[in-house]
């Protein structure tokens, strides 16, 4: 099957914009989660970087130093979550594409079985060569429906793994920040993480 046939497929056109747009998130959020992991390491080292979400968070944490401990941890746990979002974005979307992606095949293989009793019925002829087209798509839409589907199923898990990691070092750093139960006053500096 050419090429230029899978363009002029809606489905078959619809799958390759999908995993384009899967490869494009799991690009950026590799990056993006390479620069975070960078930016945190060089603020535990000590160095100013406003780049790094600890350092928005500690930020947070210097504009509300007087605050209570738990109203503390309140606001440090809203600016945990902010981060957190920031890291996420594109996921929910690379979540979709996956979960959808093999049902989106589905349809087009059952499209391409219609095209091909479709075909026999207008030719009137159950030839290999008059039911190969639609039999063609078929298969093609459902290698491309997983084929999209299992980077971005395997990336999105990944990714909400490492992420999950990484929001829990976030809040054994930030817990070192909070007020002492006894009335002390919590350090700002950087902890080390675990």
């Amino acid at each position: 099957m050419p090429f230029h046939h899978l363009l002029h497929d809606p489905v078959l056109a619809l799958l390759l914009l999908a995993s384009l747009v899967s490869w494009a998130i799991i690009l950026d959020r590799l990056l993006a989660l390479h620069r975070v992991e960078r930016e945190d390491h060089a603020f535990q080292q000590g160095k100013t970087t406003s780049a790094s979400p600890l350092a928005a968070v500690q930020a947070e944490a210097q504009r509300h130093a007087g605050a209570g401990r738990d109203h503390l941890a309140t606001l440090l746990d809203a600016a945990i979550t902010l981060q957190r979002q920031r890291v996420e974005r594109g996921l929910p979307l690379l979540g979709v594409i996956g979960s959808t992606a093999p049902y989106v095949g589905l349809l087009g293989t059952v499209v391409g079985i219609i095209q091909a009793f479709q075909s026999i019925q207008a030719q009137n002829n159950m030839s290999p060569s008059v039911v190969a087209g639609g039999i063609a798509t078929a298969l093609i839409a459902t290698a491309m429906g997983l084929g999209v589907a299992i980077p971005a199923v395997t990336a999105h898990h990944l990714f909400a793994a490492a992420i999950s990691r990484l929001v829990s070092r976030w809040e054994s750093v930030v817990a070192a920040w909070l007020p002492d139960p006894s009335g002390k006053e919590a350090g700002h500096e950087p902890v080390p993480f675990a």
